[in-house]
């Protein structure tokens, strides 16, 4: 783009973020029309399971008593969902009714995660910051479409379609993200880390281990990975010196902390019943890899340009194209060490073939970033004869993933029409459709098994009363 004539830039840089206005609103709109689906009720407005996370945070007693529970290793990503929705549902009535207070709740907390997974790795790929410099509005297109609100989502899906599912993965993760990039920029871009510009992230050292069920396995291989790193580059001699202060005054404790969780995981009580051996869990993984290669186009097109960028990056630079690919091998055994590990965090009948969208998480956001990096790469550096064929490909490319996540709009109507059923009724007992669910992902016949589902809507003012409900058969 180096050659372009400056109005002509400004040109594209403004047509530029009026895509990523557009994608990132009609993302929104996807979000605020898609269900509430399961596990909120006992999570908001926390059964005896949750409490007792809540009274014992750190897992201390579960530790010296050998006692199990409920999830006993993610307190804050139990804390925030729930205060989350105990509160912010209710603010937003002072502009829209109760129903709707619960789905724009679920679409503001969304997107706002997505944009923050958008500015993460465009300032990983451009080096850049400032989110109007030509630099960084380049890096979030290129990024931006591949994120599936619906599309390719089920094999690649960063913000999960259940709300209550995205304090679990995609918020730890991206605060993860931001925990990391000093790492990041000293690893990647060679930039100087200042120890006290770093101190807020100091309270992550113990939030982050004790958030969701991927973040400590992370924490503890990355750190071996970046001390790896940073052995290989200096030698045993000045290991202790290359290797920044900062690295120990937050990654190492926070490394410590995650393998106290993981160790507390043992504890765990969910789906003790329906486990399977470790072996069969492992012997799950090659079905589990296949299914996310061979579902649908979303992964095998991601890894494909890839490929493409690469080849390009080869040909035309071939020192340069010995760091993408040094880069790309640090992803692989990064790859390898997690998928390995995937079985040892137990079975899941839902995620019976260990890896799923969710747990695969960290992996498609690697890809996501190397594939933004080559991508970013390319256009900055191809000669002006292929150009133009390059550009066309990944315009291609980046088309195909905006226009194959255009589903989603009305998805909750048969869910939105139950509730005001149920606001409106006057019995205490209400029937609703047989194929609609209401916070729920499945059917529910027993109008008993309402009880906590209707004491959230009377919470939430959806009902003024507590209004039990079924679904008829």
């Amino acid at each position: 783009m180096n050659s372009i004539p400056i109005k002509h830039k400004r040109w594209i840089q403004t047509l530029f973020i009026l895509f990523l206005l557009a994608d990132l609103s009609f993302s929104f709109v996807q979000h605020y029309n898609t269900p509430l689906y399961g596990d909120l009720e006992n999570g908001i407005l926390p059964d005896k399971d949750v409490r007792s996370i809540f009274d014992d945070p750190f897992g201390f007693e579960k530790i010296i008593t050998g006692e199990k529970g409920v999830n006993p290793n993610r307190f804050f990503s139990h804390y925030f969902f729930s205060e989350y929705f105990k509160n912010v549902p209710l603010w937003l009535q002072h502009f829209v009714s109760p129903i709707s207070s619960a789905y724009l709740s679920c679409a503001i907390i969304k997107v706002i995660v997505q944009v923050f997974f958008i500015f993460f790795l465009s300032a990983f790929i451009s080096g850049k910051t400032k989110i109007f410099s030509r630099e960084f509005i380049t890096a979030a297109v290129i990024i931006t479409p591949l994120f599936q609100v619906y599309g390719y989502w089920s094999r690649m899906g960063i913000i999960d379609q259940s709300i209550a599912y995205n304090f679990f993965y995609s918020i730890p993760i991206v605060a993860l993200m931001l925990f990391l990039s000093p790492v990041f920029n000293h690893v990647i871009r060679n930039k100087k880390i200042r120890n006290t510009a770093y101190l807020y992230l100091v309270p992550l050292i113990i939030i982050l281990p004790f958030s969701g069920p991927l973040i400590p396995a992370l924490i503890v291989i990355i750190t071996f990975l970046v001390l790896i790193y940073y052995w290989r580059q200096s030698g045993v001699g000045s290991y202790l010196k290359k290797v920044p202060s900062v690295m120990y005054i937050v990654l190492i404790p926070a490394s410590l902390w995650s393998l106290y969780s993981l160790v507390l995981g043992f504890y765990d009580s969910n789906y003790q019943s329906e486990t399977i051996p470790v072996l069969a869990r492992f012997l799950k993984l090659p079905e589990g890899i296949f299914s996310q290669l061979f579902h649908s186009l979303g992964i095998p097109l991601l890894l494909t340009t890839i490929a493409i960028n690469i080849f390009l990056i080869r040909k035309l630079n071939p020192q340069e194209s010995v760091k993408f690919i040094n880069v790309f091998k640090w992803i692989g055994v990064f790859a390898f060490i997690y998928i390995i590990l995937l079985p040892f965090g137990g079975y899941r009948p839902y995620r019976a073939r260990i890896i799923r969208y969710d747990t695969i998480l960290p992996v498609t956001v690697a890809l996501m970033f190397y594939f933004g990096a080559t991508t970013y790469y390319l256009i900055n550096n191809l000669k002006e004869r292929r150009k133009a064929r390059y550009y066309t490909f990944i315009v291609l490319v980046l088309a195909i993933f905006t226009f194959s996540d255009t589903k989603g709009i009305g998805k909750n109507r048969c869910e939105r029409m139950a509730l005001k059923k149920i606001a409106t009724s006057q019995d205490s007992v209400v029937a609703i459709s047989n194929n609609c669910y209401v916070m729920s992902w499945s059917n529910n016949f027993d109008y008993k098994k309402s009880d906590k589902k209707a004491e959230l809507l009377y919470y939430w003012r959806i009902t003024k009363t507590k209004k039990l409900f079924y679904n008829e058969q």
